[in-house]
This record gives structure tokens, sequence and C-alpha cells, in this order.
């Protein structure tokens, strides 16, 4: 971000957040019309409230038409969305790279960091600096909830976090899925100890075997310290999740021998929140699982996925079909050059 925009944003603090908001509304608008406020809400993860302030002050700046069917852009509406989003893209340096593969996955935004994450450790150093710089920008002042689920790369990542992140701001949080039997290192629980102790906020633990039968479940619910986690995951501000392979997920949740075919023979690619998905998206299993689940992230206002190297390439194709528009997708050349290829 340029001297400029620094000095406007120190100046007056949310004024990014307030113009970001308002774009995202006016792209919505413009992808979907005609469009119901409760769709877009529904898309942005914003409350209706807030989606019917921002549309009609968009409405008196005349860029946008209010209708019983729908709303829908003017002609002044969609050269100002243009002329936004270039604006846009320079807040954010955004690469040509970056623009090509955030349109190609339909997603709000795309980081490429040079590199390999299967090739190179230092990758996933990279990718946490990245997603430190995008949380500096995107959070407001004041407190948020952020919940984050495990995975080797977000683990490396977790301890370059910095403590200018709670500068103005009270961060807590919070794991967004329980044990996977993996490495203390990679669970959610662990690495939300490491983002708290690097930028100086605080944590919950959820110290639980993910999957658990219903019953299980209905039991586990009913512990105070427990439904306290669940509630803030359930109110969380920002979600930061990995993309797994799916034959890998499966092998880390205990899958058999027989499950193991059964995934291989369904053709399915990816795995995130319990959920298996093939190349073109389709869920094709889901296990039940406690914490964050697939279905929550529309009311998520910002949703990073953070998954990189070649070997993760068809696996951010696949989820991505299913991805909720807010989200940004932070990962390398490794995964990026296959996506951008087809591959």
């Amino acid at each position: 971000m340029d001297t400029d925009f620094t000095l406007l944003q120190n100046l007056v603090p949310d004024v990014l957040k307030i113009f970001r908001q308002r774009y995202q509304v006016l792209e919505q608008i413009s992808l979907r019309y005609p469009v119901g406020r409760r769709a877009v809400a529904q898309q942005l993860g914003m409350s209706e409230r807030t989606v019917r302030t921002e549309t009609e002050y968009l409405k008196k700046l005349g860029l946008i038409e209010i209708k019983p069917f729908g709303m829908y852009l003017t002609e002044k509406g969609e050269e100002t969305l243009k002329d936004a989003t270039s604006l846009i893209n320079r807040l954010f340096n955004a690469s040509q790279a970056e623009i090509k593969l955030a349109k190609k996955l339909k997603i709000a935004r795309a980081i490429i960091v040079p590199g390999d994450a299967d090739l190179q450790e230092r990758v996933s150093i990279l990718m946490g600096e990245k997603l430190n710089s995008a949380l500096d920008l995107l959070l407001p002042l004041g407190s948020s909830i952020i919940t984050v689920l495990g995975g080797a790369t977000l683990a490396k990542a977790s301890k370059v976090l910095s403590s200018s992140l709670s500068k103005n701001r009270d961060l807590e949080f919070v794991p967004g899925r329980g044990a996977l039997g993996e490495s203390v290192e990679t669970q959610s629980s662990t690495i939300v100890q490491e983002m708290a102790k690097a930028t100086g906020g605080k944590y919950k633990t959820l110290y639980l075997p993910e999957n658990v039968s219903k019953d299980a479940y209905r039991s586990l619910i009913r512990d105070p310290a427990i439904s306290d986690v669940l509630q803030d995951i359930s109110q969380c501000d920002v979600a930061i999740h990995g993309i797994g392979l799916a034959e890998d997920m499966a092998k880390r949740r205990g899958y058999d021998s027989v499950a193991l075919s059964r995934i291989r023979a369904t053709g399915a690619v990816s795995e995130c929140f319990g959920c298996f998905f093939d190349e073109n998206g389709k869920m094709i299993e889901r296990i039940p699982r406690i914490g964050l689940q697939f279905e929550d992230l529309s009311k998520i206002p910002h949703i990073f996925a953070f998954a990189g190297g070649h070997s993760k390439a068809k696996a951010i194709s696949s989820y991505m079909h299913n991805a909720p528009s807010q989200t940004w997708l932070i990962t390398d050349e490794g995964a990026s050059d296959l996506i951008l290829k087809g591959q």
C-alpha cells in the first residue's frame, strides 16, 4: 500500500473497511442482479441491517436501483465499480496473476507468494507474513474473534504473526475443531496458543477429538467450557482454514482400508470442515464433527483459505467451487501456476 493510503488509514482508520464493504456490496449486486438484500447479506456474511444501510446509501449516490424484484446497478454504478476494482487492486498490491487467480476461483482475493511449499520450507513463513498483513488491513479496531483450524502449514505460519495486530484491537483466537489424533503442534488448540502468543491476544482451547458420535456430541456441548468455545466460534469475525488432500485427510481421520478405497472410488480430491469434495466441488461424503461447520462460513465476514505447494493445486480448485465469495486465498506459485494452467 502506498504512502497516501497509509496516511489515510492512520487518520481515518475505518475508511478502508467502509470502502471495501461498499465495494463488496456493489460487486455482489453486479454479479447477481436482480438480487435482494438478504441474498447479498448471506453471501457476504453481513447482517441484513448493514446491507440495508449500505444499499440505501448507494441508492442516494445514484449507483443502484432498488425495485420489488431486486437490486441492480445503474450505469453510474457500473462505471464506479469498474474504477473501484482498479483501486482495490492497487490497495492490496495485487499482481496480474493474483487478479486472474481470484477471478478464476470466484473469490474476493488471491495472494501468491514466490516458491513452492512442497519444496521450500520458507514458503510457509512467507505465507504467514502475508496473512499477518491481510489481517492488519481487514480487522476492525476493537474486539475480534478469530477461529483457526489446524494443519502443518498454518502451524508454521502462526509463529510469524506480529504484535502490531493487537494495536487498538482486542483479539481472541479460538480453535475451529477438535483434535484429529495428529501431532500436537498441528492441532487447532496449539496453533491458537501460538497466534495469541505472537500477537499478544487471548485464546481458548478445545482439547477434544474432532469426530464423535451424535450421542457423545449432545453430551459434550452441555459442558460449560466446550459450549463457551462453540459460542465464540458461532460469533467469529474471521476464519482461517487449510485445504486438505482427500486421501491424506481420510488417513488422518483413521479411515480403514475399506473406507479409503471408497474415498478413492468416489473421486474425492479435497477435504475441508469434515466434507470431502470431488474435482467439480460436489460434496461426496461428510463426517460429523465438533467445531466450525461448513454452513457457518457464509455468515463470517472474513475468511482465509491457507494452502500451498504444487500437490495442493487440484484440492484448492476442488474446494473453491464451494468457497464463499468473501474468501481470501493465501497460496504460492507452486499451486497457483498449476491452477491457472488448468492442471
